[in-house]
């Protein structure tokens, strides 16, 4: 039996979890970690901006996606890899073990390297959902 982690739920995470179950054993276990508990499509974040959806329009709680698949979902942030031990480690310091590791947390946004950039200061954003609302 194999377990295989995927860190990051996104538009990367999602669809390579639902592949990875696919493609994988009946015996082997698919697991995601995330820190946020919903998902929302990033090119659906302009309409938020605009004001043509609500952000709980465009989100979808992704607990119970995940149980229809059989894939479990550990709903916390991923706060450090311990690749000699094949484990990740979560926020709470549980160690998730694993065979395979698949890292899809997308990019980081640095706002702060350029002073008053970014949905805090005088730019606007659609990266995130929380930014063009």
């Amino acid at each position: 039996m194999a377990k295989i982690v995927i860190v990051g739920a996104g538009i990367g995470g999602i669809p390579m979890a639902f592949e990875m179950k696919e493609l994988a054993r009946k015996e082997d276990e698919v697991v995601v970690i995330a820190d946020t508990p919903t998902f929302h499509f990033v090119p659906s974040n302009p309409w938020v901006g605009v004001n043509w959806r609500k952000p709980e329009d465009i989100k979808v709680e992704l607990a119970p996606v995940f149980k229809k698949k059989k894939i479990t979902f550990i709903q916390q942030q991923a706060t450090r890899f311990h690749p000699e031990n094949n484990q990740v480690e979560v926020a709470d310091g549980t160690l998730v073990d694993y065979d395979y590791l698949i890292i899809a947390t997308g990019p980081k946004l640095a706002f702060d390297e350029i002073p008053v950039l970014g949905p805090k200061g005088f730019t606007q954003s659609v990266c995130h959902v929380d930014h063009a609302g």
